[in-house]
């Protein structure tokens, strides 16, 4: 540590209370740890170095690939942000799926250090987002919770009400699903005979969800003739039945949801100014997944065990993966994911071939770059011009994997590496 540095952390501790990072360093990705959390926080005049054989509070990487001191970050008071710089690694270092020797970072900027990935945050978005919503959770002020489509809206509205101090159920509600016709009586119920084919009465969704919370997701659709009983039942706290001429006391919390402009609605005449007022007591808006990209592995971790099932993934793919626009957000990945595994066999690892045909123009910028050498060294390295070895020998055991690495002498591991450096695919290879 420089005399600069110990100084700046000096004033630091001098300083009354703490001095805000400007930025934190997701470490999403090590080979050896492969858990994703650990962060690191960017102070103005501090370096912080990356590599193998740093110390603390520098980036320390359990990653035989990345270099014993393989980056630095610093502030630039030129650029008014912070500058990436490698410092003579065997490997380079990329951002972006591109190779760089100075960078200035911007908010979401994908590192790769060797196999280790980390993303440059600014904003730490879902961190204030979260604890703002916990703060609101306790209050009874209906929530409007914006965001593009797959976002995870329901997740933030169950987010609130497990926060909350109510004890009624969660009860979600897709209002562009409700049938026009019936929608009145599917949210405030109806007595016995109030329309054709109503043989008994029913309680609706609003009593259903009595003491608890009530999610109305694509609030923008519902229909607008039906817009001012929704309006009066947040008011009053009530409801009135289809066919009942006594209004009911609900204690309900709302929280709405929607994907369209709400303020567009309002001026094209689809949606009542009033109620969105009710609505937006509190407006979270939810980014999306290109601006949280430190999420999408804890994601894919989280479906994949939704689902069941080990999640392996090479560094390579997980390069891509975090490069994604994702039109389709959250929604998108997790269906990427399980069309991975519904054409997976075994334990092979969502790797770059595969994604060459999901993802081809982001797969094919980390494939055509070159891989970081590896570490591994020994008789049966296969690398060095025997792409077509490794090539033979999957065809020659059908693309099984474990024969492939007993022939070898080598771990399951070492192979998929080589088959992520070459670019082949197991599945190629099966008869």
């Amino acid at each position: 540590m420089s005399t600069g540095d110990a100084t700046v952390r000096k004033e630091r501790e001098a300083a009354p209370g703490p001095t805000p990072a400007r930025a934190l360093l997701h470490i999403v990705y090590t080979p050896k740890t492969p858990q994703p959390g650990r962060t690191a926080p960017l102070f103005e005049g501090e370096v912080r170095s990356i590599g193998r054989n740093v110390l603390p509070p520098d980036v320390l990487l359990d990653d035989p690939c990345a270099s014993r001191l393989h980056a630095r970050v610093a502030w630039s008071s030129d650029q008014g942000a912070f500058r990436l710089e490698d410092a003579g690694s065997a490997n380079g270092t990329f951002v972006n799926g591109l190779k760089e020797e100075a960078h200035t970072l911007s908010d979401q900027d994908v590192l790769r250090v060797g196999d280790s990935l980390l993303i440059h945050d600014e904003r730490r978005v879902m961190d204030k987002l979260r604890a703002r919503a916990a703060s609101v959770a306790t209050a009874d002020l209906p929530v409007l919770i914006v965001g593009e489509t797959g976002t995870g809206k329901e997740v933030m509205a169950r987010f609130i009400h497990d926060r909350s101090a109510r004890r009624g159920q969660f009860v979600p509600v897709n209002c562009g699903a409700l049938p026009r016709e019936l929608a009145a009586a599917e949210l405030f119920g109806h007595t016995r005979g109030a329309f054709s084919g109503a043989g008994q009465a029913r309680p609706g969704l609003f009593a259903s969800a009595a003491g608890g919370t009530l999610f109305l997701d694509e609030i923008g659709d519902l229909p607008l003739d039906l817009q001012p009983a929704l309006l009066r039942a947040l008011q009053e706290r009530a409801i009135r039945p289809v066919g009942s001429d006594r209004e009911a006391p609900v204690d309900v919390r709302v929280v709405a949801a929607t994907n369209v402009d709400l303020q567009a609605a309002i001026e094209a005449n689809r949606f009542r100014a009033d109620l969105h007022a009710r609505l937006a007591q509190t407006v979270l808006a939810l980014p999306p997944l290109r601006e949280r990209r430190c999420e999408i592995f804890v994601l894919l971790r989280a479906f994949a065990e939704a689902e069941g099932r080990p999640l392996a993934v090479t560094p390579d793919a997980l390069e891509v993966l975090l490069l994604g626009r994702y039109r389709y957000n959250v929604r998108e990945l997790r269906a990427l994911l399980s069309e991975f595994f519904a054409v997976s066999k075994g334990p092979e690892p969502l790797d770059l071939p595969y994604l060459a045909g999901v993802l081809p123009e982001l797969a094919q910028r980390v494939a055509a770059r070159g891989q970081p050498r590896s570490s591994s060294s020994g008789s049966g390295d296969v690398a060095g011009g025997e792409r077509e070895r490794l090539a033979r020998l999957l065809a020659q055991h059908d693309g099984n994997i474990s024969a492939v690495a007993k022939e070898l002498g080598k771990p399951r591991a070492q192979i998929y590496r080589w088959l992520s450096r070459f670019g082949l695919s197991p599945r190629a290879h099966r008869r």
